[in-house]
């Protein structure tokens, strides 16, 4: 078995609905994400996927976040756009871009170099 990683990254804005503190204002982070696939083996090259490449799908998911306020986004108007949703949010469009061809294993979000949380289905 395989776990094939890559690592991303984005800047965006939010405010958490309810929460009692600064971080109900208004403020931003500079998100680090790691994407990672499962894989049973190795194409005949000896590859399961081209780092490009996935590092090409999780970019794409990414961008609509990049330098938005979190909050406008229609599904965090649903969902308080904390660390935990943002990466449930990165996990299942990236698996609908990966469309099957690799097993999505887990997306992990750095809201700071200190604090992450992994989503996994």
């Amino acid at each position: 078995m395989f776990i094939i990683s890559i690592k991303t990254d984005f800047s965006a804005a939010h405010s958490i609905k309810g929460y009692k503190g600064n971080c109900s204002q208004l403020h931003g982070h500079n998100y680090k994400v790691e994407v990672n696939v499962k894989a049973d083996k190795a194409n005949k090259i000896g590859m399961c996927i081209d780092f490009r490449k996935l590092k090409k799908v999780s970019k794409n998911v990414i961008n609509c976040l990049d330098h938005k306020n979190l909050n406008d986004i229609s599904f965090f108007k649903k969902n308080n756009p904390t660390a935990e949703s943002i990466a449930k949010f990165i996990y299942e469009k990236t698996k609908k871009e990966l469309k099957g061809k690799l097993y999505l294993y887990s997306v992990k979000v750095w809201e700071t170099d200190e604090y992450a949380v992994t989503y996994t289905e």
